[in-house]
């Protein structure tokens, strides 16, 4: 059985909302480089996930100014090269502006990958300057069979993977009755990770109460609450997946503790992720064999 500590499973979690967030998927953070360099030449964050239909990695060169604000193009190329067969298959670059006239640059391909195979992902200035990692893609995730039931926010979820699962989470979008008033949506994530039986041959389940977590959550001054949408959300990914249970959460998130970029900072992952809408008393196919993991 999988029995981390919670304190892992919050690293996991800070350290995917760092990777994912820079990643070109939503998060308006700024980016904020290193004051001082003398070895490094870009940083670079991103996920390649074999699920997906696009991919981004988020590129950025590594100067004195801790707030990028250039929106003009600075010659970076960015290349991902199938280390097996040597192909190379050039990114395309997209400009985002946030907030305050800060810009950022990230690279996005529709190139499919393969599993169990190795890619780098290489940045290249002007002027010759490179930094590059190298990630494993993992296995396809097999999506999980899940039974779950709205009233009591319960369930089982049931699957199979080839490689480490990083992420077990629900996310919910709650709204709370206050003396009678509904209030706007709020996300709420939950953790499950903890949860998982886990078997040798891959094969694994999670016995889910979350009604509890969830009103904890919302206690304070809490009527009622309305869940309008229960997202589950698998990540698997390979053997590169980086230690943290020996790292602080402040380092966690520091360039030179957590990188696998050569002559630059960041971390590139590959992983498989699988996200199911949960709907009232989901249950698998007919045809789909149980597994015994408990």
């Amino acid at each position: 059985m999988v029995n981390l500590p919670r304190r892992i499973y919050n690293k996991i979690k800070i350290f995917l909302f760092v990777l994912l967030c820079v990643s070109g998927l939503g998060c308006e953070n700024e980016f904020d480089p290193l004051q001082e360099n003398d070895r490094y030449v870009f940083s670079m964050y991103g996920t390649f996930d074999i699920h997906a239909d696009t991919n981004w990695v988020r590129v950025m060169p590594i100067t004195e100014t801790l707030i990028p604000r250039d929106p003009e193009p600075n010659g970076t190329t960015v290349t991902m090269i199938h280390q097996r067969t040597g192909e190379e298959t050039q990114l395309q670059p997209k400009l985002l502006r946030f907030s305050g006239n800060v810009y950022v640059w990230n690279y996005w391909t529709t190139k499919e990958l393969e599993p169990q195979e190795e890619y780098m992902i290489r940045a290249e200035s002007s002027a010759g300057n490179q930094s590059y990692a190298i990630i494993t893609i993992p296995s396809e995730l097999e999506i999980p069979d899940v039974t779950y039931m709205e009233e009591n926010e319960s369930g089982e979820i049931r699957g199979n993977s080839e490689d480490t699962l990083v992420t077990l989470d629900f996310s919910y979008l709650v709204q709370v009755i206050r003396n009678r008033v509904v209030e706007p949506e709020v996300e709420v994530l939950i953790s499950n990770l903890d949860d998982i039986n886990l078997k040798t041959n891959g094969d694994y389940c999670a016995e889910i109460d979350n009604v509890e977590k969830l009103e904890e959550i919302l206690l304070a001054n809490r009527d009622e609450m309305i869940v309008n949408r229960r997202e589950l959300v698998v990540i698997s990914s390979s053997e590169d997946w980086p230690h943290l249970a020996d790292l602080s959460e402040e380092e966690v998130v520091l360039p030179d503790v957590v990188s696998n970029v050569v002559n630059g900072t960041g971390f590139i992952a590959g992983i498989a992720k699988r996200k199911i809408v949960i709907t009232s008393k989901r249950i698998a196919a007919e045809n789909t064999p149980k597994r015994e993991c408990l």
